[in-house]
């Protein structure tokens, strides 16, 4: 008759310490789930387009003209950039996430954000009024001895600066001449 040798059995204390690299190898696997996620999570950026998005385009190029200005500040970049070229974007791009992580953040979100960190007073930016001057309120019908400054071009130098939201805000366009 055939005799089988059993292979010995682990004393019962050896066995979770068999167990270490398998639980280990399980932790790692689920940290890794999460970190791809984590990593993925920008991915919603202008619907999976990221920067070529021409809302995040906007928003990039806004955060870039008041990059730098402390809280409660503003300069003519800054301002113009939120009061009129993103704040001219803000339907168009209502649904569009901005900002993905930790959170998806949206463009209206972001604006609002950035106007209230530099106190900006976007509405009165009528020729003559109070807040910051917007285009918008009369392009192409200013008073050409009210606001114009000849030596500055702000608006040239605008337009050049930040291409994207001189084009989908209308700014280039009026710059032009064209409306």
């Amino acid at each position: 008759r055939l005799q089988f040798e059993r292979s010995p059995r682990p004393p019962p204390a050896a066995a979770p310490a068999m167990a270490r690299p398998v639980l280990l190898a399980l932790a790692l696997a689920g940290a890794s789930v999460e970190a791809t996620k984590l990593r993925r999570l920008p991915s919603d950026v202008g619907g999976g387009k990221g920067g070529d998005h021409p809302c995040v385009a906007v928003m990039r190029e806004t955060q870039s003209a008041c990059r730098g200005i402390a809280a409660g500040e503003t300069n003519r970049d800054c301002s113009f950039a939120l009061c009129y070229t993103a704040d001219l974007n803000r339907k168009r791009c209502a649904d569009v996430v901005t900002d993905g992580a930790p959170v998806n953040v949206i463009f209206p979100d972001d604006l609002d954000k950035l106007v209230d960190f530099h106190g900006v007073k976007c509405d009165g930016g009528h020729q003559g009024g109070d807040g910051m001057r917007n285009a918008r309120f009369d392009c192409g019908k200013v008073n050409p001895d009210g606001v114009w400054d000849k030596k500055k071009a702000f608006l040239q130098d605008f337009v050049r600066r930040f291409p994207m939201s001189a084009t989908l805000s209308g700014a280039l366009y009026c710059l032009q001449g064209l409306q």
